[in-house]
Order: structure tokens, then sequence, then C-alpha cells
């Protein structure tokens, strides 16, 4: 066994090649090292997908809480996929836990910056200028967090966590587009 450190959050290509070794699962890269499976966040192929879009060329995002992925859609093609943070409780109840809403969203509203808090008891939060903020559910959004770098990790108070990179790139692909000058967007 050859042991390489790979940059955390570094892209890796798979082969789709598995292999067991008692409860341990390994999959194969594209350079023939074999790698456990529980240390990589791994995006399904789209043939596994549990939703077919109703437009060949439909925009769609899928985030996986088990998997902390994000994937943009276009029809069944993946375009970009990256690391998350979703909510720190797993897949518990929104609302009366720090997980992430489950379902079918459309984006309500988009800002280029905002301010996030919270006044729960014992739960108080305030961060300005929040960048490329997408709220899909009530307080819930789709967001860059510049104040950690655990994606791929559950970790936030419910909302979706992606690196300023990441969230930029997502905010300037779905719809409803934010027109310039403008610094935010209601559907």
């Amino acid at each position: 066994r050859i042991k390489k450190k790979i940059a955390y959050g570094a892209p890796i290509q798979l082969t789709g090649e598995v292999r067991r070794d008692g409860s341990r699962r390994y999959v194969e890269t594209e350079t023939g090292v074999w790698m456990r499976s529980r240390d990589l966040a791994i995006a399904p192929l789209n043939s596994k997908l549990p939703r077919t879009p109703n437009a060949k060329d439909e925009k769609w995002v899928d985030v996986s809480i088990q998997r902390q992925t994000l994937t943009l859609y276009e029809g069944r093609e993946a375009v970009f996929v990256t690391m998350v943070s979703t909510g720190k409780d797993g897949l518990g109840g929104p609302g009366k836990s720090h997980s992430t809403p489950r379902g079918t969203f459309r984006i309500r509203d988009k800002h280029v910056t905002t301010t996030m808090d919270s006044s729960v008891v014992g739960e108080e939060f305030e961060l300005m200028d929040v960048p490329w903020v997408q709220y899909f559910k009530a307080g819930y959004a789709l967001h860059a967090a510049y104040w950690h770098t655990e994606y791929g990790r559950p970790r936030s108070h419910g909302c979706i966590n992606l690196s300023p990179l990441d969230a930029y790139r997502v905010f300037h692909w779905t719809e409803p587009s934010v027109p310039e000058p403008w610094h935010s967007v209601s559907a």
C-alpha cells in the first residue's frame, strides 16, 4: 500500500471500480490509487439520480446531505460539482434541529450580500455581509461561508454553505438572475 497525501477538497476523478476489504469499501482513482470511499465526498452518476428534469436543458441543483455535495445540472448532464456543508444535525427535522430541509424547492430570493442572524436563545449569531445568498425556504439558503473551510462536513445551522468561489459560481448560474447594478431579486 502506498500512502499519498492529497489536499483536502482536491477534485479526484474515479474510474467506477469498487473493491471491498471486509467492511471497508475502496474506490479506484483515474491514477490507479485506491481510496476508502468514506474519505471522499462522492457525487453520484446521473443515471442514479432520483429525479428526472422536465426539460432537456432545465437547470437544477442537487444537494446530497449524506454525501455533502452539490451538483449543478442542465437536464441530466452534470456541469459542476463541489463539496458543501449542510446542517450539523444531518437528516433530523429542520426547525427542531440544525438540519437542512429536504425536498424540491425553487430559489425565492437572491442577494449579492446580506446580514444573516438568529435570535434563538443560546444560538444567537449575526453575520454581516454574507455573500452570494440564495434563499430557497423560509430562512434557509445556499450561501458563501467565509468563516470556515470545512466543506464536505455537516456544520451549519441548516443552510447550505459553499466556499466563496463556489457560491459565486452557483449564484450566477441559477435563476432568477440579478440584473446589473441591482443588489437582490425576488422570484
